[in-house]
């Protein structure tokens, strides 16, 4: 009876797709209305109910326990470099949280796995776990592109909506409502799940023989709408990497970018003066502060904080400094956090999944903000698209 149960219990819940599927379902239904909620509640309540958050935190970590299981039961098939880069990092944690636990009384488990650096070790190997076991799933592709098409299908909803707000200036759609900050989001409260979702889409577009040429430009002029840097990032590289062809005609735009960049002193100041927002970060944090979005005194400041008790431990397995705090550039992150061998293992997983060199992409945006490694659903919609293209399977029929 008990083998029975069990039995079952692997072929329909840890290893389906279909049940896989279903929690990819739940988890961005209920993301998706959370953040939709937050912006009418702020808008019109004057109140962000960030309270919603918990049960996302709660949806997620019975995801990952079922990620788990489903991990140990295909461990025969599940490549090896997917264990190596996730076991990696949790064995890290565990041995930064056993030496930050043995120097203080009050430390507490609990407290770090819902606040602390073991909610973020969570988020940020959730979605390894999952790309080792959805690569292995049986008619994995086959949910993965209705999920695709499900989650398209809104997105284009919302485009919609943005280009509408951006026309009309509708302030429930903005990105940052009632803040003077220019940009426009639509349905749901800003954050790097915007830029994500539509950056990986448009690549995802731009891989397929028969290109949406519709949708592709719908999603890079959202991109540009958002009023994110990183979504400015996203349609430069995806335009240069995706769009264009010519290798002459690539270095040639990322080499004026550069110089755009390194020139900002001279033409920020001018630029700055259209936004009394953004006037206002330049008058107080300067050029670099204004384009970085302040993560240059992130840096700073905890550089000031470890540099006097560095170790070379702390140098090779991070556990100087603890989240919440951060800069939210992602080398960066992974570094005080999981010191170098930790950011090695992260570089060798980015180099066994990606199928060509624009997947890169989300990636690099990552480095200089637009948080894929934090958004625990934008970097799952990130696996499971390059997961697809991988397989090189493109079209949906129902």
């Amino acid at each position: 009876m008990l083998q029975r149960l069990i039995h079952s219990a692997r072929v329909n819940v840890f290893e389906s797709a279909r049940f896989y599927y279903w929690v990819l379902v739940i988890l961005t239904s209920y993301f998706l209305l959370n953040r939709f909620l937050q912006k009418l509640s702020f808008v019109y309540l004057d109140n962000r109910w960030v309270e919603l958050k918990v049960g996302e935190g709660i949806l997620f970590g019975l995801a990952y326990v079922v990620i788990l299981i489903s991990a140990w039961f295909l461990r025969k098939k599940i490549p090896r470099y997917v264990f190596w880069c996730w076991g990696g990092l949790v064995f890290i944690f565990l041995i930064n949280e056993f030496r930050f636990a043995w120097g203080n009384a009050d430390y507490s488990l609990i407290e770090s796995l819902t606040k602390s650096q073991g909610y973020y070790t969570a988020k940020f190997t959730m979605p390894l776990l999952f790309w080792g076991v959805w690569l292995v799933l049986k008619d994995a592709n086959h949910y993965g592109l209705i999920f695709i098409t499900q989650l398209q299908r809104f997105l284009t909803i919302n485009a919609i909506l943005i280009i509408a707000a951006a026309i009309f200036g509708i302030t429930c759609f903005e990105s940052y409502p009632l803040s003077g900050r220019w940009g426009y989001s639509g349905l749901l409260w800003h954050l790097s799940f915007h830029s994500i979702a539509y950056g990986v889409f448009m690549l995802y577009l731009l891989d397929q023989k028969n290109k949406a040429w519709g949708s592709i430009i719908l999603f890079g002029l959202v991109l540009l709408l958002l009023g994110q840097k990183a979504g400015l990032l996203y349609f430069i590289l995806i335009f240069t990497l995706g769009i264009v062809t010519k290798r002459y005609l690539q270095w040639g735009i990322i080499s004026s970018c550069l110089v755009i960049v390194f020139s900002a002193p001279l033409w920020l100041p001018y630029v700055v003066a259209i936004s009394p927002f953004w006037e206002d970060v330049y008058n107080k944090h300067g050029v670099w502060g204004a384009l970085l979005s302040k993560r240059n005194e992130n840096i700073e400041n905890i550089w000031g904080i470890i540099s006097p008790q560095l170790s070379v431990f702390d140098v090779m397995f991070g556990g100087a400094i603890r989240f919440p705090t951060r800069i939210e550039m992602m080398p960066f992150d992974i570094l005080i956090f999981f010191g170098v061998l930790g950011l090695l293992l992260f570089v060798l997983l980015v180099f066994k999944i990606l199928p060509r060199w624009k997947w890169s992409v989300p990636i690099f945006v990552a480095c200089f903000g637009g948080g894929i490694y934090e958004a625990p659903l934008g970097m799952l919609l990130f696996f499971l698209t390059v997961a697809l293209v991988r397989k090189g399977n493109h079209n949906y029929s129902p």
